[in-house]
């Protein structure tokens, strides 16, 4: 560099200050230096080189002078780039990652990392002299003043070069700039778009600050959430947290809600798919808002590229190419990158898997749901703790699926059927296995109260209406261990457990009208009535129905109906069912013993125009009346679907079940046996 200053003027302005959307964070730290210098010795030493030929160090508070000079010059300029002060900037920035790194976050301490990162060679004496000079000489508010600069510059720049993020600290409000610039690394901003999109607000009305830490409290605990050691640090130091909430706050505000990985592209969250029917593992790559509708990604090792192509109704892209699955992938995690887009899955020593409706499988979700059923994966080192676990709270009818012929998951263990019901009975189970918590084996983490299920009215108007009766529960703020929360409901307090399980606000709550909770200082609100705002039927809806006195009306004839149906000209005979592609055989059981062989329909003739493979596990099927089963084989055993009532029920035999059927209809022994045998095959499932 002709002139040291000059230049890293330049490098600092177009590393940090480029056009961008996002916040913008002037961190600088060693080995961010070296990345910005890679062929210097000592990038940090370089730069205090440049900052010092523009410092007088011995003139005390009037040290910055000829800084500070050129400074006033740029204000009395057009203002076109940036103040010429980013290289002693980062000098400060750079003394709060090494107040920081000695775990002394104490404001005394940051005058001293600052005299050292200023004068590094200089004696004992006289690092300690410069010191004073910044601490009690006013030296430091020259510094001051262009930070508040430097951040009046980049909010006129309307976005251009992004969204300024400086702030002062509350109490240390000369430090409180560098040390703002100091807390948020590039992987912890990447993480931070993760963390509100699981907060769940619209971009632009993010959260205040004192959601957002105790929200931060909850989501960092998961392992898979990870934040930087500077960043943990400060959000358990009491004299940062504050500084802390303000920055990421600042972050909140600027979030355009796209969720990045931490290469700083847009982040595709994978999910794992299993058809225990087919007995197949693959990859679902979700469509993220706005996303391209073809794509082409890296696989992890390099060797070849993976098409993706969005489908017009569908969740997730059709795979070329597609994956497969490999125990380490699971274990570690796994990527595949694009130019803009990287989809990623983390390491997982445990999935809860729900039913996809999209492919007719188990899909992997963000945690477990209580009251839900899940597919259970678990890493078979954890494998006897979780069938305790499982013993002990889960719902009965779970099952360990046997991967003896044909290992589907190698190392792990797949449960069906593990439904949780009681966050108590759960909670006491875990204390006794720590372990299994850690690794994830707990309700899916909710950092933000918010309400769910209930009965709402009126949804084109309103998100927050319910019908009286029907009022929403809530869910409590809840991390990787449970915890008390202060719940303030119509202005009575309680203190409850908050353990992933919903509240019934029914409990707590009596007549119709607003009403108003409070969860650990985040305010939320919903209204009961006891009817909708309009009581007539919705459009289309048929004028035959009762009347509150159980007569038969219209509402031509000026009654208002209690329940209201209408006259069919027809009613169907059967709805159609979904059988399974891949089967061996396929057949309808009619009322009369005989059996109907069905052909394995070709998949729907536009797949074919469709380069990408999309996966159709299912055919349509419209059985006749007579038709009182659907039966299909798979390998040895038979799947059966009962056919003709509202409450159809499915069945696993291993008979041979279209001679049994047929004995059954001819002779009442033979019935009572096919009786027992589904009810053996139903108590065993």
């Amino acid at each position: 560099m002709d002139d040291p200053y000059e230049g890293w003027q330049s490098l600092l302005a177009a590393a940090f200050l480029r056009p961008h959307q996002g916040p913008t964070i002037f961190f600088v730290d060693d080995e961010e230096l070296s990345h910005l210098r890679p062929g210097a010795d000592d990038a940090a030493r370089e730069l205090a080189g440049a900052v010092r030929s523009r410092l007088r160090l011995a003139d005390g508070h009037a040290m910055f002078a000829q800084i500070r000079a050129a400074y006033h010059r740029w204000r009395g300029t057009p203002r076109t780039d940036a103040p010429p002060v980013l290289p002693l900037l980062a000098l400060t920035v750079l003394a709060a990652t090494r107040m920081r790194s000695d775990a002394n976050a104490r404001s005394t301490n940051y005058y001293l990392r600052l005299a050292q990162v200023l004068a590094p060679q200089a004696p004992e004496h006289a690092v300690e002299t410069l010191r004073g000079s910044l601490r009690q000489g006013e030296a430091f508010l020259d510094v001051v003043d262009m930070w508040q600069g430097l951040h009046a510059w980049i909010e006129a720049q309307h976005g251009v070069v992004g969204v300024s993020t400086i702030r002062d600290h509350p109490h240390y409000q000369r430090i409180g700039y560098p040390l703002s610039q100091a807390l948020v690394r590039q992987s912890d901003r990447a993480a931070l778009t993760r963390f509100f999109d699981a907060l769940g607000f619209v971009p632009g009305n993010a959260p205040d600050t004192q959601v957002i830490l105790d929200a931060l409290d909850i989501w960092a605990t998961s392992p898979q959430n990870r934040l930087s050691g500077t960043f943990m640090r400060a959000l358990r130091d009491p004299d940062l947290r504050t500084l802390l909430a303000i920055v990421v706050e600042a972050h909140a505000q600027a979030w355009d809600g796209r969720v990045l990985t931490s290469d700083s592209r847009q982040r595709i969250a994978m999910r794992l798919s299993i058809d225990l029917d087919a007995w197949q593992a693959r990859w679902l790559f979700p469509v993220p808002p706005d996303g391209p509708s073809k794509l082409t990604l890296l696989s992890p090792d390099d060797n070849h590229e993976v098409v993706l192509t969005a489908a017009t109704g569908l969740d997730y892209y059709a795979v070329q190419d597609a994956p497969s699955i490999r125990p380490e992938h699971l274990r570690s995690g796994t990527r595949f990158r694009g130019n803009e887009y990287t989809a990623e899955f983390p390491p997982s020593p445990v999935l809860f898997l729900r039913p996809d409706l999209q492919t007719g499988a188990w899909s992997s979700a963000a945690g477990m749901i209580p009251f839900e059923e899940h597919l259970a994966i678990i890493s078979s080192q954890h494998l006897t703790d979780f069938e305790q676990v499982a013993r002990e709270a889960a719902s009965p009818g779970w099952r360990l699926i046997p991967q003896r012929g044909s290992i589907l998951l190698a190392g792990y263990a797949i449960f069906q059927g593990i439904r949780f019901t009681n966050g108590e009975v759960l909670e006491r189970a875990l204390s006794r296995l720590p372990g299994l918590s850690r690794i994830g084996v707990v309700p899916a983490m909710i950092p933000r109260a918010r309400f769910v299920r209930g009965l709402p009215l009126a949804t084109a108007l309103s998100v927050n209406h319910y019908l009286a009766g029907g009022e929403p529960d809530l869910l409590l703020p809840t991390g990787a261990e449970p915890r008390t929360a202060t719940v303030t409901v119509d202005g009575k307090q309680e203190h409850l457990r908050a353990n992933g399980f919903p509240l019934e606000l029914r409990r707590f709550i009596s007549g119709t009208g607003p009403h108003s909770v409070t969860v650990d200082g985040q305010q939320l609100s919903f209204t009961t009535l006891e009817e909708g705002p309009d009581p007539a039927p919705p459009a289309g809806t048929g004028v035959l129905g009762w009347t509150g006195d159980t007569q038969l009306s219209g509402t031509e004839h000026g009654k208002t109906l209690a329940v209201a149906g209408a006259r069919a000209a027809e009613s169907a005979d059967s709805l159609p069912v979904l059988g399974r592609r891949g089967r061996g055989e396929c057949w309808l059981l009619h009322e009369d013993g005989h059996a109907e062989s069905l052909p394995e329909p070709a998949p729907p003739a536009f797949l074919a125009t469709i380069s990408a493979q999309i996966y159709s596990p299912c055919f349509e099927i419209n059985p006749p009346p007579s038709a009182r089963w659907l039966a299909q084989r798979r390998r040895t055993g038979w799947h059966l679907v009962e056919l003709g009532t509202s409450d159809a029920r499915e069945y696993d035999l291993r008979i041979d079940v279209i001679d049994a059927w047929k004995r059954a209809c001819d002779d009442e022994n033979s019935a009572q046996l096919w009786k027992l045998q589904l009810t053996m095959a139903r108590r065993s499932a």
